[in-house]
């Protein structure tokens, strides 16, 4: 992925978790979830789950707020199943398909660096790109928050499948999250496939 859009990414992370909320507080429960999704232990995540650990709610780990969910999304590396498990496991027990609580991984120093509050599951997982991750928030809400925004980022990054996927899902072929629409930033990718698929699907060069 490009630093320009991973750049972009990390704005749009910090942007969203400046928002003045109250987040959603976790216990015991919680913390053991935590850990365990940082293991990777996928057995300890599902019992945990299914006793009623809530994936959504923060606890303090290692100095920082977390929840399972904002973990599990920004630990996720490709070539990970267990990691993919993970995911699907909490959003069925309730992880919110729009919003992750948790404290941003910025540079730097001082409360901008690790600002606390909710990120976009899509935006985040467009951080290590996964069509399984994409495709396991859709299959949730397929109208999920950031789903322009991850369009464009796909398209941008080459990242074809998870481009269908979004399109597929009913993602705006027109929209402009940014300086660029879906079919602006094929043109600029020189991805003529993909210039043919998004016009297959309603995309117009001046929507």
């Amino acid at each position: 992925m490009s630093r320009l859009v991973i750049g972009f990414v990390f704005i749009t992370l910090v942007l969203g978790c400046s928002r003045i909320e109250t987040p959603p507080q976790g216990g015991d429960p919680e913390r053991a979830l935590v850990a365990a999704t940082e293991l990777r232990d996928v057995a300890r995540v599902h019992e945990l789950l299914a006793t009623g650990a809530d994936p959504n709610k923060m606890i303090e780990h290692k100095g920082h707020s977390r929840s399972a969910w904002s973990m599990a999304l920004q630990l996720f590396r490709t070539g990970h199943p267990e990691q993919v498990e993970i995911i699907r496991a909490l959003l069925k027990a309730g992880a919110n398909p729009d919003a992750a609580w948790g404290a941003s991984e910025g540079s730097g120093t001082g409360a901008r660096a690790h600002a606390v509050g909710t990120m976009a599951p899509l935006l985040v997982a467009m951080l290590h790109p996964d069509p399984q991750v994409v495709q396991a928030i859709l299959d949730v809400k397929r109208t999920a928050v950031g789903g322009e925004t991850a369009l464009v980022m796909a398209i941008e990054s080459g990242q074809t499948k998870i481009a269908h996927l979004l399109v597929e899902a009913g993602v705006n072929v027109n929209c402009r999250p940014g300086a660029n629409t879906p079919l602006l930033a094929a043109i600029e990718a020189r991805d003529e496939a993909m210039m043919i698929y998004l016009e297959e699907h309603g995309a117009r060069e001046k929507p």
